[in-house]
């Protein structure tokens, strides 16, 4: 059994300790103990153990999440006794796989990871890289783990992960425009994030069809389905999301913004 070790207990290791519970994941795991109230409120829910020290995470694991701030990683990271053994699971968005080379001299391992918050309720794909077949076990647990070729995917993949939020607020303008044809609240959100979770399951099922011959094959000719989808072809609908996620994609080409700071994908997300 995988021994576990956290260093940056906030947000992101919340999450994904509950994703790991949740699909079964019995091993110890040891946290770090800065942000105490986080670690003490997981220590209860999720059997885990706050640890005296980063060193006294580091003795105790085999695999470490790193999930500090990235504008804190210097700092955090400085004067740890790394090992061969350990294998270290990164969640600092911006901080390139060279970088942390050189934050992190003696590891074993080191691989990039970013799931999406909603993996503690429902399982949803890892993004890793370098691909780790040692890991499975683990990574397993919370999700489905996507490996990718190289650190351009997984920057790819990130965008994929902020793209996933704005389902929030476009699920939100949907449900609102129900309300507003008579769907009461409770009824409208049921029913628009049911018909978008339902439609991703069936497609996630069927990976050998295109999603586009998915869509052909339901909205048929003189369908309300193809009217609506017809009246949003014809204004570009999927023009703004195009240049949002090429927008992204550029800004996560670079390590910081103009004013030389590390710029995150996620507010609740401690590197993201």
């Amino acid at each position: 059994m995988i021994n576990f070790g956290v260093i940056g207990t906030g947000q992101f290791a919340s999450y994904f300790i509950a994703a790991l519970r949740r699909g079964g994941y019995d091993g110890n795991v040891l946290l770090s103990p800065r942000n105490a109230d986080v670690a003490s409120t997981l220590a209860h829910n999720h059997a885990c153990v706050v640890a005296a020290s980063a060193d006294e995470v580091l003795a105790g694991a085999d695999v470490v999440l790193l999930s500090v701030r990235p504008e804190h990683a210097e700092v955090a990271l400085a004067n740890l006794h790394w090992e061969r053994r350990h294998t270290v699971l990164s969640a600092m968005a911006g901080i390139r796989l060279d970088d942390l080379r050189t934050l992190l001299p003696g590891v074993g391992g080191i691989h990039l990871i970013m799931p999406g918050s909603y993996i503690e309720i429902a399982p949803g794909p890892i993004p890793l890289y370098p691909p780790a077949p040692g890991l499975m076990p683990l990574l397993s647990c919370a999700g489905d783990v996507v490996a990718l070729p190289n650190e351009a995917a997984f920057n790819a993949a990130m965008v994929s992960l902020c793209a996933s939020t704005w389902i929030y607020d476009l699920a939100h303008a949907l449900a609102a425009e129900l309300e507003r044809h008579g769907l009461e609240p409770d009824a409208a959100r049921a029913l628009t994030l049911g018909n978008i979770a339902g439609p991703a399951s069936f497609a996630l099922g069927v990976p050998e069809t295109s999603l586009l011959d998915i869509s052909a094959g339901i909205a048929t000719e003189r369908t309300f389905t193809k009217t609506g989808l017809d009246h949003l072809k014809a204004r570009h609908f999927d023009t703004p999301w195009r240049e949002a996620i090429a927008r992204l994609a550029e800004m996560l080409k670079l390590p910081a913004d103009d004013s030389g700071a590390t710029v995150s994908i996620c507010g609740r997300c401690d590197g993201m």
